[in-house]
């Protein structure tokens, strides 16, 4: 069965997001994505929300998300991840022939969050890899072994956030846009040897909202529909005293099964554009390898400015990248528009410690759907 983006919406981003509580972000993206799909809450089987109790500060958070997306008393199913790992999920469900329409949901209030570094330790193992340093020397130790590895350089690592830093001028939802050079950013602040800030992604605040639905529905709602040719998910090994630090396992495993999906053989010519994780930069590269790609051939990637570009999200980091995905496919993306953009990729990462990734390949309407 074939699944379609009935629409889209966002509300964000911003490094900071004082007029509107995380609610009325959520209830604004919304709107936004049933006025795109052109549907009403009651036409709306279900929903996946993508939620972390300790980012949110609330115990069982998604009980605070159905009056927003309109589906009070509605199946609500909540994943703690990506927000590629809740579209997945919502594939699977339509799938299924129970729901027909489904929307999936996730959200960004970092400015609430003053010690933002603390949630990130937390996350750590208590006893063996807590430790009172920056909770980012994981990201220190991926990029040395990723570069002694690779035969990536220092520069290349570097490259990486100076274009996408660049391509997020453009953009104008994107809150970390800027004219660097290479010395900038290995003279900026040093974080965790090599790795420095201006290698890292920042936070912002921000709410995504997808709906997606039958090829029937698709017919029936969207002005332009986009069709979900493939996903894939899977983590590379939870104990970091066990995981190759070179490498994202996790992104190897959920591209082969999306490829395997979609029918993609040669992804570097078949794939207009990848929009790949780059919560750190050397991630970009590490997941552009794990998906086959050669960063250094004529590919388009986070033509939009990643998220080194328009900020850190949390669980809605892959749900902006999967936002911007849409977009080119509709050819709607402005300034950074993909000419003829046909087949493209988005790619979500959970973030450190984790190597839990998801992929999806989207597809225009014209392709394999006239």
């Amino acid at each position: 069965m074939n699944v379609a983006v009935l629409g889209i919406g966002l509300c964000g981003f911003t490094p900071t997001s004082t007029g509107l509580s995380y609610r009325e972000m959520i209830a604004k993206a919304a709107k936004m994505a049933y006025t795109d799909a052109g549907i009403t809450i009651d036409q709306i089987d279900g929903a996946v929300t993508v939620e972390e109790d300790l980012i949110s500060g609330y115990s069982i958070a998604d009980e605070y998300t159905p009056d927003q997306l309109g589906v009070v008393r509605k199946p609500v199913y909540t994943i703690p991840g990506d927000f590629l790992h809740g579209i997945g999920s919502a594939v699977m469900q339509i799938q299924t022939g129970r729901f027909k329409i489904v929307v999936v949901e996730a959200y960004s209030k970092a400015s609430n969050i003053l010690t933002k570094d603390e949630l990130l330790r937390f996350a750590f193992d208590p006893v063996y890899n807590r430790f009172s340093v920056s909770p980012h020397y994981l990201a220190g130790i991926e990029m040395r072994t990723f570069l002694n590895e690779s035969g990536y350089s220092l520069e290349d690592v570097a490259e990486v956030a100076v274009r996408n830093r660049r391509n997020a001028i453009a953009n104008p939802l994107a809150a970390y846009g800027g004219d660097y050079n290479v010395a900038d950013v290995l003279g900026s602040r040093a974080v965790a040897s090599p790795l420095t800030e201006l290698m890292m992604s920042r936070h912002a605040d921000g709410a995504v909202v997808v709906v997606l639905g039958t090829e029937e529905k698709a017919r029936e709602f969207a002005r332009k529909p986009v069709y979900i040719a493939g996903t894939g998910w899977a983590s590379g090994n939870s104990i970091i005293e066990r995981r190759e630090h070179g490498v994202s396992v996790g992104t190897e495993i959920a591209a082969a099964a999306a490829y395997k999906e979609a029918g993609i053989v040669d992804p570097a010519e078949e794939i207009d554009a990848f929009f790949v994780s780059d919560l750190y930069a050397h991630r970009e590269l590490m997941h552009l390898e794990a998906l086959q790609v050669c960063p250094c051939s004529a590919v388009i990637v986070n033509p939009d400015g990643g998220a080194l570009g328009g900020g850190d999200l949390f669980e809605a980091t892959g749900g902006a990248r999967f936002y911007e995905a849409v977009q080119h496919l509709r050819g709607e993306a402005g300034a950074t528009q993909v000419e003829d953009a046909k087949t493209v990729l988005v790619h979500g990462w959970r973030g450190l410690p984790t190597d839990s990734c998801a992929v999806a390949i989207l597809e225009a309407e014209g392709r394999n759907h006239e």
